[in-house]
């Protein structure tokens, strides 16, 4: 496992099992359940695949940012968390959008390998916006606004913009 993926499993926001997935996410040798042929590892399936890897281009879009993707999962992690011109108070809130990511990519590939379909895309960036918004009031970080607000402007209520 990559160091930097290591260091960033452990956040208070996320839950134990979350943070133990992606502490224990490697790369397996099997085919990819996107249908594309490749050999799963992390990096195809959170970043490369053409199925799991386009909910990372909307959750950019939802998040009003733009992004090339690295070619590594814990450079993905770190750039994104960090990225240049954002405050460091919203460091935190983006390590919680990513890791509800990653845990429904995780969700849905199992999904689609035990029920043989697969949700739209758009569901998938919706269960990422509700479970990042769930994770976040559960530790009291939203209670200054509504889950419509953080479905609509993210990085308002991360205090980014007015």
């Amino acid at each position: 496992m990559e160091r930097g993926l290591y260091d960033a499993s452990w956040l208070k926001q996320v839950s134990l099992k979350v943070a133990i997935f992606v502490w224990r996410f490697h790369h397996d040798d099997i085919y990819c359940i996107g249908g594309c042929a490749s050999m799963e590892s992390i990096c195809h399936l959170l970043l490369r695949c053409d199925i799991f890897g386009n909910v990372w281009n909307k959750i950019y879009r939802w998040l009003g940012i733009y992004f090339i993707s690295p070619d590594s999962a814990s450079d993905h992690l770190q750039q994104l968390t960090q990225m240049a011109g954002l405050p460091r108070f919203t460091h935190s809130f983006l390590k919680v959008i990513w890791h509800a990511c990653v845990w429904i990519l995780w969700k849905e590939r199992n999904y689609m390998i035990f029920n043989d379909k697969a949700q739209d895309l758009e569901q998938i960036v919706d269960n990422v916006k509700f479970v990042s918004f769930f994770w976040l009031k559960a530790n009291s970080l939203t209670s200054a606004f509504s889950y419509s607000d953080w479905w609509r402007h993210p990085l308002i209520c991360m205090d980014v913009m007015e």
